[in-house]
């Protein structure tokens, strides 16, 4: 394992999910500031995951073509111009001017499934799982980092210049982060690919499309249809709570930036401890299929005891029943994911690991694009907790599909044996 490299990625792993958990809880404040509706604000955070949706595959082609390092170069090129364009959208208060921001931000958001092709590249088949594992732990690390960041940076800067330019901040503090990891690559990054490699690669590919192909495979093997359809309902039921929590935190319990970032922080907290190391015992110990039966289910449990925090009398009350609730959502949201992922890889063919896995991660963009306008539309509109509601509804029904496959399953094999 060439560490030099790999140390650079991981890198770029912790700014970019740094920056990410920034720009999370800040967009929200933006659009609250603006007096855009929360219909409005899950149509800028689906702006974001459909532009991922239509240019990822595109950029992770191109980076077989042309080499890892120009593409990453550009993706996070580009977060540096759409950092700064979120930051000047919150100065002159421009709603046109935050999803233009958010928009291009989506665009270039193709660098963590580039990061994650030069893994492969440098990596021998033995010890890539060993890289893929320590990229996920960069990966959490920043999500941590990166709220607990924008709240320190908020606070300071409506202190120095006012909440009329302090809110502002966090948003050319992630830039800022952004311009250091293109930094990084530009000078201590190699390209991984030879210029042989590339053009044989790109021979190969050219016959990919949009994966026409990969989605007909994928819905042609029932065992991955199942698979990925788990993979889009989980998704979009935790997007109903992604896309309103800023709003519930700010209206229920009246957090400014600050609060706000520190609430995602403990968020960040949580999923870094589920995901690197509650995640492989639990599958080592019960198998993935058990462990994903049961996920959905602790999920529902969170997402109806966050409710609680909306009917309550009390304050601290409220704030018991928001920290509570959330523990067994990001629990169950933190088991669900690599064992989702785990099952898909195992179920692809060697051949097609790559192609399959990237369909996966498309359909939870897929999800991710549809699922803000929903979640906005139900908080505003019929009510703060029917997101929650109708997100365990959901969940439920998820855990009983995954349920009733593993018991297929089961007497399948009971019956061959």
């Amino acid at each position: 394992m060439k560490k030099s490299p790999l140390f650079i990625i991981f890198l770029i792993a912790f700014v970019d999910l740094a920056g990410f958990g920034l720009i999370l809880p800040l967009q929200g404040v933006y659009a609250e500031r603006m007096h855009a509706s929360t219909f409005t604000f899950g149509l800028l955070v689906g702006a974001y995951a459909a532009t991922q949706f239509i240019f990822n595959p595109i950029l992770g082609r191109w980076s077989d073509r042309v080499g890892r390092k120009r593409v990453l170069l550009l993706c996070i090129g580009g977060s540096v111009v759409s950092h700064i364009l979120l930051g000047v959208a919150d100065i002159a208060q421009s709603l046109p001017l935050l999803f233009v921001a958010r928009i291009l931000d989506g665009l270039s958001g193709a660098n963590i499934a580039t990061a994650q092709a030069y893994i492969a590249d440098v990596t021998t088949e033995e010890n890539r799982a060993k890289g893929m594992g320590m990229f996920g732990a960069a990966f959490g690390l920043g999500f941590v980092v990166g709220p607990a960041m924008g709240a320190g940076l908020a606070w300071l800067g409506t202190i120095v210049s006012g909440e009329q330019f302090g809110t502002s901040w966090p948003a050319f503090g992630a830039s800022a982060l952004s311009l250091v990891a293109t930094i990084l690559v530009w000078r201590l990054l190699p390209e991984s690919r030879p210029d042989r490699e590339r053009t044989s690669d790109s021979g190969k590919r050219r016959g990919e499309g949009f994966r026409l192909m990969a989605i007909y495979r994928a819905m042609k093997d029932p065992r991955l249809a199942e698979l990925l359809t788990m993979t889009f309902t989980t998704t979009f039921a935790f997007v109903l709570l992604e896309v309103t929590l800023v709003f519930l935190c700010i209206d229920t319990f009246a957090l400014d930036m600050t609060g706000i970032g520190l609430v995602f922080t403990y968020l960040g907290i949580v999923m870094v401890i589920v995901q690197g190391g509650l995640v492989g015992r639990l599958a080592r110990r019960f198998g993935e299929p058990a462990v994903l039966s049961v996920a959905p289910f602790v999920t529902a449990i969170g997402f109806v005891l966050i409710t609680g925090a909306l009917f309550t009398q009390t304050t601290s009350l409220a704030w018991c029943m928001l920290l509570v609730g959330l523990l067994p959502t990001v629990v169950g949201h933190g088991l669900t994911g690599p064992n989702i992922n785990a099952l898909i890889s195992r179920q692809a063919h060697k051949d097609r690991q790559g192609v399959t896995l990237g369909f996966s991660h498309g359909v939870a963009s897929l999800a991710r694009a549809l699922g803000p306008p929903l979640g906005g539309l139900l908080y505003w509109k019929v009510g703060p907790h029917w997101p929650y509601w109708g997100g365990a509804a959901i969940l439920v029904m998820a855990g009983v599909f995954a349920t009733s496959i593993r018991v297929a399953q089961r007497a399948s094999l009971e019956r061959e044996s």
